[in-house]
């Protein structure tokens, strides 16, 4: 069986790792859903979704039970989503979110939407305005390898940049 799991991962950070993990327990395959993909160079969504594949390729490498797909927000009704999420993604048969919006809007087109659990405290918004801070502290939030990256990038300065123009 196949599930996927969907996320902007702006970065990715260990708490989306550990959901990664937990699922390749559970099922034989999982396919990562990078969301708003058709949004970056922003104040929420600073990294492009070539840079946040590149993230779960550093730390996952080429690990052959994830599959990955990118999915634009619609921009437009909500109700549409799900029929993105069949256009740009291998089939699957259960995602996992725990966003209320995900859930509602694939609820709509009969997808089964299961709650995952939660490891640590890790939040994509707090490492970013760790980043802006230049407070280094981000770094332990998320894997070394995507940390390397990041650094590799110039994701703290972009991420500083941005939020300042706000």
């Amino acid at each position: 069986m196949r599930a996927l799991y969907v996320g902007r991962f702006q970065p990715l950070h260990w708490g989306h790792v550990k959901v990664v993990e937990w699922l390749l327990t559970h099922y034989d395959e999982v396919v990562v859903a990078i969301g708003s993909a058709d949004k970056a160079l922003t104040p929420d969504n600073p990294f492009t979704p070539g840079e946040r594949l590149e993230m779960f390729r550093r730390h996952f490498g080429a690990n052959c039970r994830l599959l990955y797909c990118t999915v634009p927000d619609t921009n437009g009704p909500s109700s549409h989503w799900g029929s993105h999420l069949r256009h740009w993604c291998p089939q699957h048969h259960v995602v996992y979110s725990n966003n209320s919006w995900v859930a509602a809007a694939l609820a709509y087109w009969g997808v089964e939407v299961r709650p995952h659990p939660h490891y640590g405290d890790y939040s994509a918004t707090a490492i970013r305005q760790l980043m802006a801070e230049g407070n280094p502290r981000w770094a332990e939030m998320v894997p070394p390898a995507v940390a390397d990256y990041l650094k590799e990038i110039g994701g703290p300065q972009r991420v500083a940049a941005l939020l300042k123009r706000q």
